[in-house]
C-alpha cells in the first residue's frame, strides 16, 4: 500500500505530484486510520487568513481605481467618455469587484466560523461544516460508491504555481450532497472537489485517498 495504483490517464504534471508526496505524513495517516479507523483534515487558518487578504487586496486595488477615474469616463453622453475599450474595462473591474468582495467576505467572516474539515475513514469520506447545533454534511459517500479518486490542475499564470485540486467520483445514489438551496438532484455520477484550505497538501491527500480507496475496495 506503499505506491499509488498506476493510472495512464493521468499526465505527467499529475505524476510529478504525486510522486512528490510527503510519505511521512501519509504514513502517519495510515498510523491514524488503523488506530481511530478515520483521519480527521482541518482547515488551514493561515490558507484562509491568505485568501481572505488577497481579495481585499484585490477590492481595494478595484475601489482605488474607481475613485481615481472620473465619473464622465463611464458615461457615452459625457464629453470626457473614454471610449469604448475603457468603458468595458470599467465594465469588467465592476464585476471583479463583485467577486472579490463575496471571497473576502467568505473568507474573512463565513470560512473560519463553519470551519470546514474532510474525515476519510473505513467506511468512506465525508465533507462537513458547522453551524449552530452541530455539523452539516456537505459531501458523503462510502468507499463502495467512489469509482475515481484524481486531480485536476487550476492553471495559474507566471508566477503563481499551478494549483492541485482533488476529486471524488461516486455514483449519484450512494452519495449524499447538501444543498444551500433547495433539494439537490441525484445525478448519476458525482464529482467533488476536495478543500485546498485544508491543513494537507493537496498532493499528499491525493496518495492517501488513492491508497485508502484501493485497500478498501480490495476487501470487498
Amino acid at each position: 500500500m506503499r505506491t499509488p495504483p498506476h493510472n495512464s490517464r493521468r499526465s505527467a504534471d499529475l505524476q510529478k505530484e504525486i510522486a512528490r508526496a510527503d510519505r511521512r505524513r501519509i504514513d502517519q495517516w495510515h498510523a491514524a486510520m488503523r488506530r481511530d479507523g478515520r483521519v480527521v483534515l482541518r482547515t488551514n487558518l493561515f490558507k484562509t487568513f491568505m485568501g481572505a487578504l488577497v481579495c481585499w487586496l484585490f477590492v481595494g486595488a478595484i475601489i482605488l481605481t474607481f475613485v481615481v477615474t472620473p465619473g464622465s469616463t463611464w458615461n457615452p453622453l459625457s464629453p470626457g467618455f473614454g471610449g469604448w475599450l475603457v468603458f468595458v474595462l470599467l465594465v469588467v473591474f465592476a464585476v471583479a469587484l463583485v467577486l472579490f468582495g463575496f471571497g473576502a467576505v467568505l473568507w474573512t467572516f463565513v470560512v473560519p466560523f463553519v470551519r470546514p474539515q474532510f474525515v476519510v475513514s473505513r467506511r468512506g469520506v465525508e465533507s462537513s461544516w458547522w453551524k449552530p447545533g452541530g455539523r452539516v454534511r456537505r459531501f458523503a459517500a462510502p468507499w463502495s460508491g467512489v469509482v475515481d479518486i484524481g486531480g485536476e490542475f487550476q492553471w495559474r499564470k507566471y508566477p503563481l504555481p499551478d494549483a492541485l485540486v482533488v476529486t471524488i467520483t461516486a455514483h449519484g445514489a450512494t452519495a449524499h450532497q447538501n444543498a444551500l438551496i433547495g433539494n439537490v438532484r441525484k445525478p448519476e455520477m458525482v464529482t467533488y472537489r476536495v478543500l485546498r484550505e485544508l491543513k494537507a497538501r493537496p498532493r499528499d491527500v491525493l496518495v492517501f485517498l488513492l491508497e485508502v480507496h484501493g485497500a478498501q475496495t480490495a476487501h470487498c
